[in-house]
């Protein structure tokens, strides 16, 4: 960790502060928000993909390649 502290000293202060900026926004996008719920919809990204996937057929591809990967 010190070495990452000597680099950060090393840096010109814009390119200091631009690094705090970017720290700072990561700690907030990493912090937990109650209210926000995950989604667990076939909306969005799989929107074409509804039509040629099931739940089931997912779930048993999922199964078959895990006892693929065991007996293997």
């Amino acid at each position: 960790m010190q070495s990452v502290v000597n680099e950060i000293q090393n840096l010109s202060p814009q390119a200091q502060q631009e690094l705090t900026n970017l720290v700072a926004t990561f700690v907030k996008h990493q912090q937990h928000n109650p209210n926000h719920r995950l989604k667990q919809s076939l909306a969005g990204a799989l929107q074409e993909s509804r039509e040629t996937y099931t739940i089931l057929g997912l779930q048993q591809e999922t199964v078959d390649d895990w006892a693929n990967r065991v007996s293997g």
